[in-house]
């Protein structure tokens, strides 16, 4: 199976936060795939198309916006891809390369990173062009700072002279600065929302360090979130920690902490533990890191082929299963498996999103209904679907407009139209035989009904 060189294998998507209460705490998330073709293994690939036709080639980073589009570093690709509207499409990106232009006319080299901000702009950590980029909702790209391929480097200042080596992730905070994971030089660098450049902690010595912000040491920095409060968060693989500073200190929050506050030998002790004092648990390769409202910190633990939670100084495991060899299972979060998960995101509805790497894939961990709250009461609606069952495809006369979607015997969804109208011809040609439901809603109806695919 085709993996990523250690360096690829870093990421971050940073989202907009969401508040986990605890009555989630006895109910099971779902894992299921958003997008990326099953049918033919794990191996990459480049498709645009329905959700369930696309490919991608070493996914790393997620984002997802205000509107629940997700945003994709398609790294092996050399693309920006949308995930929207049971749709996967390429925002920006071609052949490998370094030019500013619209949609395809733009060129990246294997970007590891994305964020979104609240007006929709995408940014990229262009790893191997060694720069931050910038996508407009339309598709636009330019180049925030850094120089290209072969201008890697260690420099502050104004952002347009300014240099980076493989920066690996991106995240955005509400007054518009932009932190960065620069894993090259091992520090994490922010650009001002006025377009100035400096380093916010790490020296440019490889190493593991906690205290002040100017004589901290990181080793291997993949993902980077930011919290409601400008606190910022550092799945840092090379010491298999994960890190934070905040108020002009860095501190381990969780894996293996040397010393304890302050040590300049590595922290780089792979491993699996859960539910202990945060410093000394373990990690191997953590990458992806998100941060919700509550300050529950979720990270993609990629060689653990898992997804944890830290929470109030214990960690769990939040979605996977630990196992000799990765695989891939939808289904609840105590069953499923990933294979080498890297980029993580989280929307405002508590939906996980995951660049799971190794099958090249994005998946969904979507939380369960809150206990103790009454579902919604929807006025049913009949729908008029023939032929039922069907062959090919099969045709919607009459249902609710609004959101469709199309789910297995597991609840997994297969097919998905967020801007549904009837009458609507639906093709089932990718859609393996057996019996499925077809669900449309809004905000005053829903409607069900099952669907046979014979083929």
């Amino acid at each position: 199976m085709r993996k990523l060189s250690l360096l690829l294998l870093l990421i971050l998507a940073s989202a907009v936060g969401f508040a986990q209460q605890n009555f989630f705490a006895t109910n099971k998330y779902t894992v299921s795939t958003l997008a990326g073709d099953t049918t033919g293994g794990t191996a990459g690939g480049y498709r645009n198309g329905t959700n369930d036709t696309a490919m991608f080639n070493a996914p790393a980073g997620v984002a997802v916006d205000s509107m629940g589009n997700v945003y994709v570093a398609d790294a092996l690709n050399n693309r920006v891809r949308k995930i929207s509207g049971g749709m996967t499409g390429t925002l920006a990106g071609d052949t490998a390369g370094f030019r500013d232009g619209s949609g395809t006319m733009a060129l990246f080299n294997q970007p590891l990173g994305v964020c979104t901000d609240r007006a929709g702009n995408i940014y990229v950590a262009d790893t191997y062009n060694n720069a931050i980029r910038k996508i407009s909702p339309a598709g636009a790209v330019t180049t925030i700072s850094g120089k290209g391929q072969d201008s890697a480097g260690y420099k502050n200042g104004h952002a347009d002279s300014a240099l980076f080596n493989l920066p690996t992730g991106v995240a955005i905070d509400t007054s518009g600065n932009i932190y960065v994971a620069d894993n090259g030089n091992n520090v994490i660098r922010v650009i001002s929302s006025l377009g100035i450049v400096s380093t916010l902690a790490g020296n440019d010595t490889l190493g593991y360090r906690n205290g002040l912000n100017a004589t901290a040491e990181f080793f291997g920095v993949g993902g980077i979130a930011v919290d409601n409060s400008g606190n910022v968060y550092v799945a840092e693989y090379g010491n298999n920690s994960v890190r934070k500073i905040s108020k002009g200190y860095v501190t381990n929050i969780a894996g293996y902490d040397t010393v304890g506050m302050d040590t300049t030998i590595l922290s780089n002790y792979p491993g699996y533990a859960n539910n202990d004092t945060a410093n000394r648990t373990r990690f191997n390769n953590p990458t992806g890191i998100v941060v919700d409202d509550s300050g529950s910190v979720f990270v993609s633990d990629e060689y653990n082929n898992v997804i944890r939670e830290i929470r109030k100084d214990t960690v769990f495991t939040f979605a996977g299963t630990r196992k000799a060899n990765p695989g891939y299972v939808n289904g609840n979060d105590t069953v499923a498996e990933f294979y080498a998960p890297i980029g993580i995101a989280l929307d405002k509805k508590g939906n996980f999103y995951v660049g799971d790497n190794g099958n090249n894939l994005i998946r969904e961990i979507s939380p369960p209904a809150p206990l103790g709250i009454e579902p919604i009461a929807f006025k049913e609606t009949k729908m008029l679907v023939y032929p039922n069952p069907c062959n090919d495809k099969t045709y919607i006369a009459s249902a609710p407009s609004g959101i469709a979607e199309l789910l297995d015997l597991t609840g997994r969804v297969i097919w998905i139209n967020e801007h549904f109208k009837a009458p609507y011809t639906l093709s089932t040609d990718n859609i393996s035989i057996g019996v499925y439901f077809l669900k449309v809603s809004n905000l005053s109806q829903s409607a069900v009904l099952k669907i046979v695919i014979a083929h």
